[in-house]
């Protein structure tokens, strides 16, 4: 399954915006984050996010406020993103694969990226 674009995972990709896309992109290619596996109601310990909770731009709380308010997002988004969420908990796809499929997006939409060296 993993590297294949006609997947229920890429077409819930599909739905990020180009900012969304290019925020997950940047945060592959810096690669000093992990993305979290199965932290979406409790992310305990730490910034556990999922590629999905980095692309929308979410942070990890720090409050119990926050806890809160990030339990009830990650339902909503959970509901919207289940192929992709499910694909990646299970191990399914890759942060490779999730690049490639960034990269395949963005030039269907046409944006280039420039890479700095």
């Amino acid at each position: 399954m993993a590297g294949r674009f006609d997947n229920e995972w890429y077409a819930d990709m599909g739905k990020l915006s180009n900012d969304e896309l290019l925020r997950m992109y940047n945060m592959i290619k810096d690669g000093r984050y992990e993305f979290a596996k199965n932290a979406w109601y409790i992310p305990i310990g730490g910034d556990q996010r999922c590629p999905i909770m980095v692309a929308k731009g979410f942070r990890s709380p720090d409050t119990l406020a926050k806890m809160a308010e990030f339990q009830e997002t990650a339902k909503v988004m959970e509901n919207e993103y289940r192929h992709f969420i499910d694909a990646w908990d299970f191990g399914y796809i890759t942060v490779k694969d999730i690049e490639r499929a960034i990269l395949k997006m963005l030039e269907e939409r046409n944006i280039e990226i420039s890479e700095r060296r």
